[in-house]
């Protein structure tokens, strides 16, 4: 995958090489991420707003939390703890709808899409090509000429952007940004229509259902280009300012209102498919003593080496979050009471090993719950398995700290 290192000198080689280490290095084209010191963060920050992409920028240095205040996405105290923080963020899992079975992203190489993928709706097959010539040297384009096989390739690709022509044979293209706003897999991604029919009604009523932008032909490819290029743009740092919204600053996890959210999703799921779900609670234990003796800063890498461990410990289907504080949750579909307190003992373990590395008392105690899916007939069941997560962290605690506690499921 391609990385910008920013800056120059040994440190810059020295990051250069721990990025190698994880299969992450320097070529043309867009990069997935930025990396620098911290005397290089204004220069990474400009940069990646000139690309207009969403890469995370991690920097190199003692002081996550200011660096993190002052615009960076994460931090690592060493080259190597950079080089991990970057791999772990950029090939985190995405969320996936309620509704449907969890899924790989699609792209055209079975990897992470380098270039934005543009699907061309357009019934008549000089203006599809020709479309299609013009966009290629930038953009990766899948073309179709009704609105009927568009809703299926956009189903199926993903697509960062839908050029729609209004007019089509059976579906219209009204009722093709229709059908496109009602699939979860599509309702968000930007449309723009094209249409001879470019009177102030016509354009209303498009935008009104949800298109990006009216492009009326004849149009040159000056106007194309620049309007699918503003559409990117925008709809990129819509993306960017809600995963913001979403993420908790410091390790770069999911934040409070993220689980919630996705607690609710995951136990609709697991009900419609009849799946058990398993939750665990982590508390990192001695934070207080870490800040006391060894500063908040230490206190904030202890953190941060504590999310580490739970998200090298996540399968794609799994989620974690912060929960608040020195606490973070995990939801485990498709696992149950027993599994659930296997991945709970392996990440106490990891933690152990972890607090070598980092030279921080790196320690935690995990409260482990699950539900069959008999039990999420309950109305309750999310608010009911989070609470027994909890129940069994603070046992946990109680009990000594340093352990795993599971809240079995009652007879």
């Amino acid at each position: 995958m391609n990385v910008r290192v920013v800056g120059a000198g040994d440190v810059a080689e020295a990051l250069r090489t721990a990025l190698a280490r994880v299969g992450l290095v320097e070529r043309s084209g867009e990069p997935v991420a930025f990396v620098c010191t911290v005397d290089d963060l204004p220069r990474a920050i400009a940069m990646r707003e000139l690309a207009a992409v969403n890469g995370p920028i991690v920097v190199l240095t003692d002081d996550a939390a200011a660096a993190i205040e002052a615009g960076a996405d994460d931090a690592g105290g060493s080259a190597g703890e950079v080089a991990r923080r970057v791999s772990a963020r950029i090939r985190a899992p995405k969320v996936s709808h309620p509704d449907e079975p969890p899924a790989a992203e699609p792209s055209p190489a079975g990897g992470k899409r380098h270039k934005p993928l543009i699907l061309v709706v357009e019934d008549d097959e000089d203006a599809r090509m020709l479309l299609t010539e013009l966009l290629r040297p930038r953009y990766d384009v899948d073309a179709v000429g009704d609105g009927e096989t568009a809703l299926k390739r956009a189903a199926e690709l993903n697509p960062d952007l839908v050029l729609l022509d209004l007019f089509l044979p059976g579906m219209d293209g009204f009722d093709a940004l229709t059908g496109l706003r009602r699939n979860s897999r599509t309702a968000d991604t930007p449309v723009i229509f094209l249409s001879a029919q470019g009177d102030a009604e016509t354009k209303s009523q498009g935008l009104s259902l949800g298109a990006a932008d009216y492009l009326a032909k004849p149009f040159s490819e000056q106007e194309l280009m620049a309007r699918v290029d503003r559409t990117l743009k925008l709809t990129a740092q819509k993306e960017h300012f809600r995963a913001l919204a979403q993420t908790d600053g410091l390790t770069g996890l999911p934040n409070f209102r993220s689980f919630h959210a996705r607690l609710q999703e995951e136990v609709s799921r697991a009900h419609r498919y009849r799946h058990p779900l398993a939750c665990a609670m982590v508390d990192l234990d001695g934070l207080k003593e870490i800040n006391d003796k060894l500063g908040h800063a230490a206190g904030n890498r202890a953190i941060v080496a504590l999310a580490d461990a739970v998200r090298e410990e996540l399968r794609d289907t799994d989620f974690a979050a912060r929960y608040g504080g020195d606490e973070f949750v995990v939801l485990l579909p498709q696992t149950n009471e027993l599994q659930g307190a296997q991945f709970a003992e392996r990440l106490r373990r990891r933690l152990i090993e972890l607090s070598q590395d980092a030279g921080l008392p790196v320690r935690g105690s995990i409260g482990v719950a699950a539900v069959t899916a008999d039990e999420l007939d309950s109305p309750d069941a999310a608010e009911d398995l989070l609470r027994r997560a909890d129940e069994a962290l603070y046992r946990a605690k109680r009990s000594g700290r340093d352990r795993v506690e599971v809240a079995h499921l009652r007879r």
